[in-house]
């Protein structure tokens, strides 16, 4: 059975780092949405309405090595557009967590050939056929980590305001955002419309998911010993990271994942995801011995809340 999200109000994670978790309240209520409702005009005076669950996540184990997703399997992907009009390329991946806000990475604020992002859209599986669910937004401001750094891979996260509030529904829906500094779960499952390899041109227009398995830090160590205390990890693997993969190679996230979700299942509130990462580096994509990395979004919660739900 997947994990539940925490029930409490306000938790400590250290001397100086607290948090209110008014995202955990939004969370909750942003669960509701997976219902629809319909009338049931059997008899006028008996007649009402039914909460109808349109949950499409799909809990059994299943991008490279991935497969396609589903409708609706994952109601809070994003997809980052660079250009103007009808120029625009499609190349990082998002997180909606509020209807103004999608959680990506920093190094997704710009791109080196396309400049900065400009457009997110949501709700769609595939790029070159977006459908009636597909909703688009304009990117009003660009909030990177005041950490972050280019070049640098540490603190790579940041927030998109959208110009719009987002529709809201059974198929446009926020995701939760993780509690635990310590991950609990040995598998989450990464999704994007990145590379499906590492010799691939382009991204793929479909959107694709894969089964991932968290890698402990001293096993991601050994995998990225040359880079350590390098231009690009300076520091080492701080906290703030981590990694996830399939060590026998076949399976990971590659280019034009960037910035999307990875995520685990939550058993409680019902039909919800809770993301656990957000895709920022790796070496290669689908090699033996060389797992991706990931910003760790609970080291992050209280810049999160006070930009989101100040």
């Amino acid at each position: 059975m997947a994990p539940s999200i925490g029930e409490n109000g306000r938790r400590t994670f250290s001397q100086e780092t607290t948090t209110t978790m008014t995202f955990l309240t939004q969370c909750k209520e942003y669960a509701e949405l997976v219902y629809e409702t319909e009338n049931s005009p059997v008899l006028r005076i008996t007649a009402g309405s039914n909460k109808i669950s349109r949950c499409a996540i799909i809990e059994t184990p299943l991008i490279v090595g991935g497969v396609r997703a589903k409708p609706a399997e994952f109601p809070h992907m994003a997809v980052i557009g660079y250009g103007k009009n009808e120029a625009i390329i499609w190349q990082c991946g998002g997180s909606v967590i509020s209807e103004n806000f999608i959680l990506t990475a920093a190094h997704c604020g710009v791109s080196p050939n396309n400049g900065p992002a400009t457009k997110v859209r949501v709700g769609l599986i595939d790029l070159s056929a977006p459908g009636d669910s597909m909703q688009e937004r304009n990117i009003a401001k660009s909030i990177k980590h005041p950490d972050y750094k280019h070049a640098i891979n540490y603190h790579d996260i940041a927030l998109f305001k959208l110009d719009q509030p987002l529709n809201l529904n059974s198929q446009v829906r926020p995701a939760c955002l993780e509690v635990d500094t310590q991950i609990q779960v040995k598998s989450v499952i990464a999704s994007g419309f990145g590379k499906t390899s590492y010799e691939a041109d382009t991204g793929s227009n479909e959107l694709m998911k894969v089964q991932l398995n968290y890698i402990p830090e001293n096993d991601c160590k050994k995998s990225f010993a040359e880079d350590l205390g390098s231009q690009g990890l300076p520091q080492g693997f701080i906290p703030n990271l981590l990694c996830a993969g399939i060590m026998e190679g076949g399976k990971d996230t590659c280019q034009g994942d960037s910035g999307g979700p990875l995520q685990r299942v939550l058993a409680k509130p019902y039909c919800m995801y809770s993301i656990v990462g957000v895709t920022s580096f790796g070496k290669f994509c689908a090699f033996k011995s060389m797992p991706a990395i990931y910003t760790k979004v609970s080291t992050y919660l209280d810049w999160i809340e006070n930009i989101v739900w100040p």
